[in-house]
């Protein structure tokens, strides 16, 4: 990779689960993009490669587009994963890193053209005391059981793709199966069958996972029968009564095992939420003013589906049951809003990006919190919605209220300083 000296290192790219797409769809979708924010593509190219033994692809664009600090490309142009989010069949991640004096990484995470997830840290964001703690892509990889160097260095020893941005043309199938480690001859046997594996809809995405669940199906090993032999053995020689390719027939055998295998996913993964749902309500303290009640959940910002009850924009005979009768009567026509306590600015996004001190600070206004002096500014949680910021000295909570609306002030403050 692109490194701005020889002790700096600096890449990034879209992160994938290998599935049925089109390559040529993905690169046209990258060149309308940069060609609407006007950069020169003339030379530019994108290369997927597949990880030698997980089915993962990195797609990365090489070209004078990128520059000379490939992370910072990605930095910017977050929005690249959106489109390409709505091209591939489940999530995907964008990604920047960056070594070095001015080390920095992070991600986004998006899934049919909406950002679900982000984080971003540089040495400055970092709390006291957590120095290399906090590293995104590093904890990224090591959650799917890969190591950074591994995105550096584009996946080494696995197959790859490239095509051109300017004119992204090739065959989607015969681009497919090279991607995938198909042997020629059975490629080539593939295309004499036509389009048929496009001709019916790729499998949906499966739904958003909470917290550490953003890198289901990433990791996991290939289920059984995949669809190609691992690349490192290379094509078989061609003999007398070549073997029939089995893995025309795998795709269906695998799909079967990979439908069982999310259903006992988010069996295991609904049951979980539902024990931790049930911890939480033992656990409720609320305020009440004159828009409804705020209730400190003790959980994480990324644990939408626990948080996700507690937020309630009009209430009609729906309020939280963990909440005592006769709150829950008064509750009717007015809202139900949560507040949680958020460790990293970077957890919250600001205009589709993770936010960052320096941004905080230019953009946050002061607000007095029942004598405590705090920065406030409206932010976007995702897969929750807008919410306010309130900081101080180090210290953050979100409320899921826009900035404008009044707050339990006491309360949250209680909340902020314990």
């Amino acid at each position: 990779m692109t490194a701005a000296t020889p002790a700096t290192q600096s890449h990034g790219g879209i992160l994938f689960p290998l599935d049925m797409f089109r390559p040529t769809i993905l690169a046209q979708a990258l060149a309308e993009v940069l060609i609407g924010k006007v950069r020169n593509i003339v030379d530019a190219t994108v290369e997927i490669a597949r990880h030698p033994s997980l089915p993962l692809a990195l797609a990365q664009i090489y070209g004078t587009v990128v520059g000379d600090d490939p992370a910072e490309f990605w930095r910017e142009n977050q929005d690249l994963a959106l489109v390409v989010s709505q091209i591939v069949p489940r999530q995907c991640f964008v990604y920047y890193a960056r070594t070095g004096e001015h080390a920095r990484e992070g991600f986004l995470v998006a899934q049919r053209g909406q950002a679900i997830a982000a984080d971003d840290s540089n040495r400055d964001d970092v709390p006291p005391g957590k120095a290399g703690t906090h590293w995104p892509v590093t904890r990224l990889c090591e959650q799917m059981r890969i190591s950074i160097e591994d995105l550096a260095e584009s996946f080494p020893g696995g197959p790859r793709i490239q095509i051109s941005l300017m004119e992204p043309r090739g065959n989607d199938q015969t681009l497919l199966m090279t991607l995938v480690g198909q042997p020629a001859a059975d490629a080539a046997e593939a295309e004499l069958e036509g389009d048929e594996a496009y001709d019916e809809p790729p499998p949906p995405p499966p739904p958003p996972s909470r917290g550490g669940g953003l890198t289901q199906g990433f990791g996991a090993p290939p289920p059984p029968g995949p669809p190609g032999p691992a690349p490192s053995r290379g094509p078989a020689p061609p003999a007398a009564g070549r073997p029939a390719p089995a893995a025309p027939k795998a795709p269906g055998i695998s799909a079967i095992d990979d439908a069982k295998r999310r259903a006992s996913e988010r069996a295991a993964e609904q049951q979980e939420i539902q024990q931790r749902s049930q911890q939480i309500a033992q656990k409720l303290n609320f305020a009440e003013d004159t828009l409804g009640v705020v209730i400190a959940v003790p959980a994480e910002l990324a644990e939408t589906a626990v948080l996700q009850p507690f937020h309630i924009p009009h209430v009609e005979r729906n309020a939280p049951e963990s909440l005592p009768a006769d709150v829950r009567g008064r509750l009717e026509g007015k809202a139900v809003d949560f507040a949680v306590r958020v460790e990293f600015l970077s957890e919250v996004l600001l205009g589709n990006q993770p936010l960052a001190r320096p941004k905080f600070e230019e953009k946050a206004t002061p607000r007095d919190l029942d004598g405590l002096k705090v920065l406030a500014l409206e932010v976007l949680a995702p897969r929750l919605g807008a919410g306010t910021l309130l900081r101080s000295e180090g210290r953050n909570v979100f409320v899921s209220r826009r900035a404008d609306a009044p707050l339990p002030a006491a309360f949250l403050r209680k909340l902020l300083e314990g």
